[in-house]
């Protein structure tokens, strides 16, 4: 079974958001899902742009107005 991690990173810039989404999936097991919350754009876009180059399969929502849930699958 899948284990679920969460990150809030709501109020936080670039790259911070990034570097703990990379330091937390390094601590994963494959097939874990990693959550992050974030209200910065371009952090979820950096976000979105690595996950994309490393393969790893990803959804995004906007689950209220300026404020993106990030799901990234190891």
């Amino acid at each position: 079974m899948m284990a679920m991690h969460y990150l809030d990173m709501l109020g936080e810039t670039c790259p911070h958001p990034l570097l703990m989404a990379q330091a937390k999936l390094e601590t994963m097991a494959s097939g874990d899902c990693l959550v992050i919350e974030s209200d910065f754009s371009r952090s979820v876009r950096n976000i979105l742009a690595w996950a994309d180059k490393n393969g790893h399969r990803f959804d995004v929502e906007e689950v209220e107005k300026g404020v993106w849930q990030v799901k990234i699958i190891k």
